[in-house]
């Protein structure tokens, strides 16, 4: 009984999503963008290193040097193998890993909504806010709900986590910045400090209209400042409700406000280069993490309040290891003179390494003499 729950409050979320006309139009619409985003941001990564870009069907692309090619797919790339991504992408799996060698974790709790007591008595024992989240089947802040500090709030979180999957977890929230090292073949190349998004008031209209002028406008800026739309969801509402304010209050003119913890939606001013600020002995553990897991590109989500300090139970945790990183956030950055050309870094790793490659090119080339060298020899029995 408690699967077919499950199954049928997935899809009531999936038709309440697929109802709402305009939101879905507007996703559509931010969807293209992205793809647009990222063929111009391998098109000239592969110009910059002497390779050759080609569209493929389906969102694909195909890039080319030395008889060796490689795909790419937004920020997915032909590095790490199916089951490696598959496994990093289970919250609660990770969690296990990292304390098998070592790596201290969020405090969490795995559940279900049948066994939703066991969540409940985590939150009570925590005394604190906690996050929901499912534990796997999403990307981008999809189905997560921060700043949970009631228990109304925490049923609804975990109703709508468990729209993405029927495994949920429930965690503390850590205190601090956000921050996405990213490592390539098990070395540190760039770190970005990542804050929330704002709306700033005009003293007319009210948040929900400011958010709609914002989607708006990303849409049409050029340069791209966000690749995602703004959404007033749980988190958000959980956001305005701890300054007192609701989807409906009226900034005064000039008035900001962070709209929510999740920072999956913010733009590139939001967005700050600060590599050479990481503490060696963070940029150390997260190199052995990676190496340790067997993941070859990789961004480690770290939460802590002083990155020039070491990571630690008063500073801050890794919270996250994602595979196919989106590469834009080092791109859509607030200082684009200190932004680091990981799209070339990557495509340089592929063709030296050998590792995601294709060899179309030198396979299309034996085919050809193949070919030839029957027909000589059909013309020669004729």
């Amino acid at each position: 009984m408690g699967l077919v729950t499950d199954q049928l409050r997935r899809l009531a979320y999936r038709a309440q999503f697929y109802l709402d006309v305009p939101s879905l139009i507007q996703l559509l619409k931010f969807r293209q963008k992205r793809q647009l985003y990222y063929q111009d941001l391998w098109r000239q990564a592969a110009r910059n290193i002497g390779a050759n870009f080609h569209d493929r069907d389906f969102g694909y692309a195909g890039i080319s040097r030395d008889g060796r090619t490689t795909m790419v797919k937004q920020s997915s790339v032909m590095l790490d193998d199916h089951l490696t991504l598959d496994l990093m992408g289970n919250k609660a799996l990770v969690y296990s890993l990292m304390e098998e060698i070592g790596y201290s974790v969020p405090k969490h709790q795995r559940f279900t909504m049948a066994n939703f007591a066991e969540c409940e008595a985590f939150y009570r024992a925590l005394g604190g806010p906690v996050v929901v989240k499912p534990t796997s089947g999403t990307g981008g802040g999809r189905g997560v709900t921060t700043g949970i500090t009631t228990l109304r709030a925490l049923r609804k979180a975990a109703r709508l986590a468990a729209s993405f999957d029927d495994q949920l977890l429930v965690e503390e929230q850590l205190d601090g910045h956000s921050y996405r090292l990213l490592y390539l073949n098990g070395e540190f190349i760039d770190a970005v400090r990542r804050d929330p998004p704002v709306i700033t008031g005009d003293g007319r209209r009210t948040i929900r209209q400011l958010v709609k002028i914002e989607n708006t406008n990303r849409l049409g800026r050029d340069p791209v400042t966000a690749l995602s739309p703004l959404k007033i969801d749980r988190d958000c509402q959980n956001k305005l409700r701890e300054i007192g304010l609701r989807p409906g209050s009226r900034l005064e003119a000039g008035q900001t406000i962070e709209l929510k913890r999740a920072i999956n939606e913010n733009d590139r001013e939001r967005n700050h280069p600060i590599g050479a600020k990481v503490h060696r002995e963070t940029i150390a553990a997260g190199a052995r993490l990676v190496q340790a897991l067997g993941v070859d590109f990789a961004g480690l989500d770290v939460i802590c309040k002083d990155i020039l300090k070491p990571l630690g139970a008063s500073n801050g945790l890794i919270s996250e290891i994602n595979t196919t990183p989106g590469i834009h956030h080092h791109y859509l950055v607030a200082d684009t003179g200190k932004s680091v050309p990981i799209a070339e870094l990557v495509l340089e790793h592929i063709f030296n390494s050998g590792r995601g490659v294709m060899k179309l090119g030198a396979n299309i080339r034996r085919l050809r003499e193949s070919n030839k060298q029957a027909h000589r020899a059909e013309a020669a029995v004729a």
